[in-house]
């Protein structure tokens, strides 16, 4: 009852000092940022580069400044992005501190677990949110590279329609489903509001660093510049796409054998030690107990961890 007594007494006050340092950094912050009088004039082009909304690295003025002056920020903030999820840059760092210091507080609790055992689980446990954003990330690409050769097509007869290629490209963000379609309607909107359509296009590709959109946006900024046909482009230009793609599939499948390998050598262990532990528990609990018999135990999971993303890496063969 006392250490909860100081729990919440420590934590109220670092609250109030937290959310008293932010009202000050907020108002400090909010009158260095008020406009001028004469603001200067802006281009045509400069509006067009600030037709998106500015990005807040947290709501906290204070996490949002000592963010901003961190390596790592601008990478985060680029996968939250390709990952299409609405998260700051805040509450992403945010959920891998509590998540890691959550694992920290509850393992060094525990007798049998070493204390460097405890730190490298906080680490995993910390790098979880990553690993959510960069599946989220790579599940996006995979259905953008789904969506595109139907998305090619479907431009490509747009043109022989008579069509322009932001016309069609508006047409097209109206018919295809989503992710693309978010994609090309901000390309769309990029255009119309002042941006020239081969800077719109390179943002696209920044945005989806896909090898499919590489081919798609190099092969629009060439024909715009030495010309050509841009119908039979589009065409060939999905063709390739959809041979890639099958050739991806028969890769998957191949390698299908390694990835289940992996995850059978990875249980197998965990599993005899499960029916060990039920055969003979005294002789399981006497190796746990001892402090070398933990170092081993712990060692040996840190080895399956490892090899299971070793082997993963040898089968994830890029086309």
């Amino acid at each position: 009852m006392t250490e909860a007594v100081v729990y919440s007494v420590l934590f109220l006050t670092a609250f109030l000092v937290s959310s008293g340092a932010s009202w000050l950094a907020w108002n400090w912050l909010s009158k260095e940022n008020k406009p001028s009088e004469a603001p200067p004039k802006q281009t045509a082009h400069g509006a067009g580069e600030r037709i998106l909304r500015r990005e807040v690295l947290s709501t906290l003025s204070v996490f949002a400044l000592l963010l901003s002056r961190l390596r790592y920020v601008s990478k985060l903030k680029l996968l939250l992005s390709e990952a299409n999820l609405n998260w700051s840059v805040g509450r992403a760092s945010a959920l891998m501190l509590l998540s890691g210091g959550i694992t920290l507080n509850v393992l060094l609790r525990l007798d049998f677990i070493p204390v460097w055992g405890a730190w490298i689980a906080a680490l995993a446990a910390a790098s979880m949110p990553l690993v959510y954003i960069r599946r989220r990330r790579a599940q996006r690409f995979q259905k953008v590279e789904e969506q595109l050769p139907e998305a090619l097509d479907y431009l490509s007869r747009a043109l022989v329609a008579g069509h322009s290629l932001p016309m069609s490209m508006e047409l097209l963000a109206e018919e295809v489903g989503p992710p693309l379609a978010a994609e090309m309607r901000r390309v769309v909107d990029e255009y119309n509001l002042g941006m020239s359509m081969e800077d719109a296009l390179r943002n696209f590709a920044t945005r989806l660093p896909s090898v499919d959109i590489q081919f798609f946006v190099s092969a629009v900024l060439t024909q715009s510049r030495t010309g050509g046909n841009l119908h039979e482009l589009l065409e060939n230009l999905s063709e390739t796409v959809r041979e890639r793609g099958s050739l991806k599939g028969q890769v998957r499948a191949l390698t299908a054998s390694g990835r289940l390998t992996a995850l059978i050598l990875s249980l197998l262990p965990m599993f005899l030690a499960c029916v060990m532990l039920f055969i003979n528990a005294e002789y399981f609990k006497q190796c746990v107990a001892h402090p070398i018999g933990k170092m081993l135990l712990f060692g040996a999971l840190a080895g399956q961890v490892l090899a299971y993303f070793v082997i993963q890496k040898i089968v994830d063969i890029k086309v």
